[in-house]
């Protein structure tokens, strides 16, 4: 599995016993590239991505197949541990947005502990960067259309890994 995937989720079957069977069947279907990497595991399948963007295609998939007995968790984080410490991932993040929503669109980055980094106004779009843990982008894409009238894009990576707080809960994996 990709170390530069910070994004997890895992699909179960809610009717199989045998979730390693369910998911080695759910591999055969899904193609990995350099944005998603899948693992049948006994919980599951496991797929990790460099965002949690990469996730909806095949999650989409699997549920056109497997209907209604597909159980999608929630995405979360892959923490690292590196030496005796945790990490969580940093994320640069990139947002255009129309000029009339830029400060609705900072004040939630700043809400999710952004660093802005820079920002730019032109012909009546506003283009903000700025770097935040993974931890609080999840779910960002809905967030951001709806701040923005559903016009705004972005585009999130993976900059770096740093030692991570007090031990991660909720969406820690």
């Amino acid at each position: 599995m990709q170390a530069g995937f910070p994004v997890e989720r895992l699909v179960r079957l809610a009717s199989s016993p045998f979730q390693m069977g369910f998911a080695r069947q759910a591999l055969r279907l899904l193609e990995p590239s350099d944005a998603i990497a899948f693992e049948a595991t006994r919980e599951g399948l496991l797929m990790r991505s460099q965002d949690e963007d990469a996730l909806t295609r095949p999650a989409a998939l699997l549920s056109e197949v497997f209907g209604e007995q597909l159980v999608l968790l929630p995405p979360r984080v892959h923490y690292k541990m590196l030496g005796s410490c945790m990490h969580e991932p940093i994320m640069i993040l990139r947002v255009r947005c129309a000029e009339r929503y830029r400060d609705a669109v900072r004040d939630d980055l700043c809400a999710r502990e952004a660093t802005l980094l820079e920002e730019h106004n032109r012909r009546g779009m506003s283009v903000l960067r700025a770097e935040a843990p993974l931890r609080r982008l999840l779910g960002y894409t809905g967030a951001l259309a709806l701040l923005s009238g559903n016009t705004g894009r972005h585009w999130i990576w993976l900059d770096r890994y740093v030692p991570a707080g007090p031990p991660p809960g909720g969406s820690a994996a």
